[in-house]
This record gives structure tokens, sequence and C-alpha cells, in this order.
């Protein structure tokens, strides 16, 4: 019997006993390996299961805390450019983990992808900056445009007027930041990771970037982290995922050996 029919052979028998198998993800992903085997043995270009690829989703994840960890190591070290470029690529690996959940949720549904189609996906920078989700910071002063809006929508009441006509114009300036906010934020990493000319007598420096821009980046990117972290990964008996997406909630809790995530560590603001 050739290698391609031993494991022709041992797929079947395998998929005969799914059925009884107590670990699913784990006897699925046997069964993967096996498959990827005899399509490389035929040519073929393997298409992925759904469990392989919710374990990019999750590495990336665990990737993203890690990333954070250190981030919060260097800013306490007051290396705060180091801080923000760090911080800048743990959100595209938290954006690379949306992406790759979509991806999962399409072959659950039946779709089929290669690994081709997952590295394109994931190849570009402000691509995987869009996927994630964005911190919004409003602050402004109260003689500024904004800082009257602000004030109009506190002292209003919510049913009159001008309370409406303000949450309007705001809703409207949140949209604008929301859709800039993934170019301004790889524009942050660039800046703190290259020495680059600004004009005909300026540099861009990264060694002047300040506490405050380093802390104020790493607390949105840790925000953003832990709202995935505790609503998109934790299974336990109080967890906020199962109502939320109970076919992850089960496909997490049948992946025995899955990453235990980093937990979120907001930094201490230094003067």
């Amino acid at each position: 019997m050739t290698e391609r029919e031993l494991i022709e052979k041992w797929i079947w028998t395998a998929e005969g006993i799914r059925a009884t198998c107590q670990n699913l993800a784990e006897f699925d992903a046997l069964i993967a390996t096996q498959r990827a085997r005899l399509a490389a043995i035929k040519g073929e270009k393997m298409s992925l299961t759904p469990q392989y690829i919710l374990q990019g989703a999750a590495y990336a994840l665990e990737q993203c805390g890690l990333l954070l960890r250190d981030a919060n190591v260097l800013y306490r070290n007051n290396s705060y450019a180091s801080a923000v470029a760090l911080a800048a690529f743990a959100r595209e690996e938290l954006g690379r983990s949306s992406i790759l959940l979509d991806f999962w949720r399409r072959a659950r549904a039946g779709e089929a992808f290669t690994t081709a189609q997952l590295k394109k996906a994931c190849d570009d920078h402000m691509v995987k900056q869009r996927a994630g989700p964005v911190t919004i910071r409003i602050t402004a002063s109260s003689e500024s445009e904004l800082g009257k809006l602000l004030q109009a929508r506190m002292k209003n009441d919510p049913q009159s007027a001008e309370w409406q006509k303000a949450e309007t114009a705001l809703q409207q300036i949140v949209k604008i930041w929301r859709k800039r906010a993934p170019s301004d934020r790889h524009g942050k990493r660039i800046a703190a990771l290259y020495v680059e000319p600004i004009s005909e007598t300026e540099w861009n420096k990264p060694v002047v970037t300040s506490a405050s821009t380093a802390f104020e980046f790493l607390v949105d990117a840790t925000n953003e982290y832990s709202g995935r972290y505790h609503q998109g990964y934790i299974t336990s008996a109080d967890s906020m995922l199962k109502p939320l997406d109970p076919q992850l909630y089960d496909a997490l809790q049948q992946w025995s050996d899955r990453p235990v995530l980093q937990s979120p560590e907001w930094p201490e603001y230094q003067a």
C-alpha cells in the first residue's frame, strides 16, 4: 500500500469515528495535518480548516498582549518612542486577529481558503490598523468650538434642540476622526521609529517623543486589547463572550491547549 493510500485510509477511518471523540478540536487538527500531507502528495493547494484559522486569530491576539507588556517595560524605562512603536505593532496584531476571526467565520460557513490568501489579507500595515478597534479621545478647551459642543451636550437636556444639535455635530466629528485614526496611528509609528526630514530646516527625531504622547498611545492600545481580551477570548463561568458570540465561545472551550493571554496592563503616568 502506497503512502497516499495509507493516508487516505487513515482519514476515512478518522472521519468515521470523529463523532465519538471527546476533544474535537485536537482531533480535527490531526485530520487537517493528514489532509495537508495528502494534498502535498497530490500536488494540490490545501484549503484550511476553521480550527487552523482560529489558532492564527488567537496567536495574533496573544502576540498583541505580549507586545503591549514589553511596551510598558519600555515606557517605565523612559524609552517613549520605542514604547509607541511597539504599541503600534501590537495594534496591528489586534487587527490581524480580527481579520483572521472573520476568515474563521467564513470558513465555518463553508468557504475555502489557503495560507496565501491569509497572508495577503494581513500583509498591509494600514489594513491591519483599520481592522482593529479604534479609541477616540475627545479633549478640548472650553473656548474652542469643540469645547462649546461638549459643554452644550453636558448642560442641556437630551430631549432639547440644543443637545440634539450638539450631539449631531459631535457624532460627525467622531466619524471623521474614526476614519482618520488608522492613518494617524500608522504615522505615529513611523515618527517613533525613523529619523526623516520634515522640512528643509527640521528633522523628525524619535528621541523627542514625550512621556504624555507615549502614555496616551499606550493607554488607548491597552483599552482596545482589554476589550478583545474580556469580550472575545476569556471563557470563564462569568464570561462576556458566551452571550456575545456562542459559536466562538464553544470553539475556544473545545481547544484545550489554547494560549493563556497576557492580562491587560495599563501604564502609570510619568511626568
